[in-house]
């Protein structure tokens, strides 16, 4: 084209001829390309070929896997306060405090041993199955007067601590859960101190049920 002159314009024919060479393009890339790599669909096998429907299976797994958790038992929270005494001061100064749960069920926890210095206070969380044949998962063994985190069940049973008092004073243990979990009555394993929880959040349902 020279200066001064203009173009002539693509007929009918041939726009119509470039439309849809765009749309089978865009049809081929749909199916080869973007259903492995997003759905891990491949009806042509050419995703498999370049490593796209392992990425659509992936990008799956990420979206429905294991991330989210349900449960059948309701949510709930608990304030726990357990004294426990100097040796020969009157009360137990070690005990065993669980809550029982199933497999796959979620605690969050935060307890202080108040009144402890970091050498003064033993403890030892662990889950444990019932029954004769007792299975034991231990998780930590240490002293310290705190501790903070969460557990996720490995097994069907009880769950929590055994602690120690080592002092000479009174120390008293306020833990503090949330989670997806049942108390145990008092008297049971896991609870044969029969303490009780001092404050309590849970559902309406739930305080029915129960």
């Amino acid at each position: 084209m020279t200066e001064g002159q203009t173009s002539k314009p693509p007929s009918l024919r041939r726009l119509m001829l470039i439309t849809l060479g765009a749309a089978a393009v865009a049809t081929v890339l749909s199916v080869t390309v973007v259903l492995p790599a997003e759905f891990g669909r491949d009806p042509t096998g050419v995703g498999a070929l370049l490593g796209l429907k392992d990425l659509g299976a992936s990008a799956s797994t990420v979206a429905t896997g294991s991330t989210a958790r349900f449960y059948e038992t309701p949510y709930r929270a608990d304030v726990i306060d357990i004294p426990l005494f100097p040796k020969d001061g009157g009360g137990p100064s070690q005990l065993e405090y669980k809550v029982r749960m199933k497999t796959g069920e979620t605690l969050i926890y935060s307890w202080e041993a108040q009144g402890a210095g970091a050498d003064d206070f033993f403890f030892d969380m662990h889950s444990e199955t019932d029954g004769p044949d007792v299975r034991v998962v231990e998780f930590k063994q240490a002293t310290g007067a705190r501790s903070n985190g969460s557990l996720v069940a490995p097994i069907d049973g009880v769950h929590g601590w055994y602690w120690q008092n080592r002092s000479t004073k009174p120390i008293v243990v306020r833990l503090r859960i949330a989670g997806f979990y049942e108390l145990i009555p008092p008297g049971e394993t896991g609870n044969k101190e029969g303490i009780l929880p001092t404050e309590v959040t849970q559902p309406a349902q739930a305080a029915t049920a129960n």
